[in-house]
């Protein structure tokens, strides 16, 4: 007789630590973006110093990611299409963490770009564990949303 009881209880958790997570992520997503947005050339010029993509790569990604961190941090933050936001949330930290770990293995000292221009912070283990963490909620965010639809629609997902 506990075990119906506390379902709904369970499920209740589950959907206020998605919420959590989509929230800090998203409004991360969100403050990088404006952030980037403030100045694409200074941003452009951050990736460039990672020395992966020619100067025309970097002039248009420097255009397109803040834009796409944004569309990513507002589904999250508003709950629209929270798992596909959160899906293209980790594929963007994991490049962004493979990009800080060719930077350090080639020893480039250089900012990382993560919070534009203005907040400019040199790239280092820290920066990686930044990434790594919010791969970390991304895929939070994605498996939760996940267990939510699953139960909505009768199906069950391994745990």
């Amino acid at each position: 007789m506990n075990a119906p009881a506390s379902a709904p209880a369970a499920a209740r958790r589950f959907s206020l630590a998605r919420w959590a997570l989509a929230l800090a992520l998203g409004g991360l997503l969100g403050y990088v973006g404006i952030a980037k947005l403030a100045d694409p050339h200074g941003f452009a010029m951050e990736l460039a110093g990672y020395r992966l993509l020619p100067a025309q790569a970097n002039q248009t990604l420097a255009v397109i990611l803040p834009w796409l961190e944004l569309l990513c941090g507002a589904a999250l933050v508003l709950g629209l299409w929270v798992r596909a936001a959160a899906m293209v949330s980790g594929a963007l930290m994991l490049i962004f963490a493979a990009a800080v770990v060719t930077a350090l293995a080639r020893g480039l000292d250089i900012s990382c770009g993560c919070f534009g221009t203005a907040h400019a912070a040199r790239i280092g283990l820290q920066t990686l564990a930044l990434q790594v963490g919010c791969l970390a909620a991304a895929w939070g965010v994605w498996r939760l949303a996940g267990r939510e639809e699953s139960e909505r629609s009768g199906t069950a997902l391994p745990a």
